[in-house]
């Protein structure tokens, strides 16, 4: 069986979940520049806090958002004591890229007093003329891609959005091993190899002060429900950010359906969680960390 007829295990992203040290500043933001939605508030479960292996977040408080298209993808946790994050500077998930229907509108509501700081103006990508984006980094210290897919690029499956936002199709890896970092992805995707390819960045040349036209090693991998991952070897990178008992600051997981999540948990000797909550499509959660020490929660 070759890869093309293999079915793709992973897929579609779920969504992201922040950690903070002011729930209120990020939910806030979100709503005020991304037109997001509360859809529940409530506090961490014991369920929630074991399977994450952070004891300190029982209690603390959370919520989640929709985006304008009617998607529940982004949780907020707050942990008052947690490190700032440092955007584009350390290795773990470094990015959330989601849909807009017109990049260039939505770039007016980020006024001078948003919460969000402008760090790449909305411009076609490199590796697309159909592809359009801008970048901010969020209240959280998350970096966030906005882009709007104006036709289909293959062989990327991307989706295509009409609302002022989307869903979250392309978490971005930040590692300082691309090969490690697609070896674990591949092997949980257990179907088409990952595209690997060199390109400039415009953010992270801007972030390390490098030259405009410096290229990176990047890979992504197709995933299904029209989702990817992007992994970025940025070899300079600091370790992902990690507070005692607690989540990774800024992107602290990703969250992806798995079609084949008992074979992975036995693979990698872990135990599923059966959890009812309504962020979760299923009942079926473990988490792993992956090779840059980023946390991805599967559920199946």
């Amino acid at each position: 069986m070759n890869n093309q007829t293999k079915v793709r295990q992973l897929g579609p992203i779920v969504g992201a979940t922040l950690l903070t040290s002011n729930l209120q500043q990020v939910v806030s933001a979100y709503q005020t520049a991304l037109n997001f939605k509360i859809t529940s508030q409530g506090l961490v479960t014991e369920q929630l806090a074991n399977l994450w292996s952070a004891p300190k977040l029982l209690g603390c408080k959370t919520c989640t958002l929709k985006s304008a298209n009617g998607d529940n993808w982004l949780r907020i946790i707050e942990d008052k004591d947690c490190k700032s994050a440092q955007p584009l500077k350390t290795h773990g998930w470094m990015s959330l890229e989601n849909n807009v229907g017109d990049v260039d509108q939505i770039r007016q509501n980020f006024t001078d007093d948003s919460a969000f700081k402008v760090i790449g103006e909305p411009a076609y990508l490199q590796v697309s003329d159909a592809i359009k984006a801008m970048q901010v980094i969020g209240p959280a210290g998350e970096v966030a891609y906005l882009t709007e897919v104006q036709r289909p690029v293959p062989p990327f499956e991307l989706p295509m959005s009409d609302a002022e936002t989307g869903s979250l199709f392309i978490p971005v890896l930040n590692t300082p091993n691309r090969d490690e970092s697609v070896a674990f992805y591949e092997k949980l995707n257990a179907a088409d190899s990952a595209l690997k390819f060199d390109t400039k960045v415009t953010v992270l040349n801007n972030a390390w002060h490098l030259d405009i036209e410096h290229q990176f090693p990047v890979a992504t991998l197709q995933l299904d429900g029209l989702c990817l991952f992007e992994i970025d070897q940025v070899t300079q990178a600091q370790p992902v950010i990690t507070n005692d008992n607690s989540l990774p600051s800024g992107i602290a997981m990703i969250s992806c359906r798995a079609k084949n999540i008992d074979t992975i948990a036995k693979a990698f000797n872990k135990s599923i969680t059966h959890i009812e909550d309504d962020y979760y499509p299923a009942n079926k959660v473990l988490i792993l960390t992956g090779a840059a020490g980023e946390l991805i929660e599967l559920i199946g």
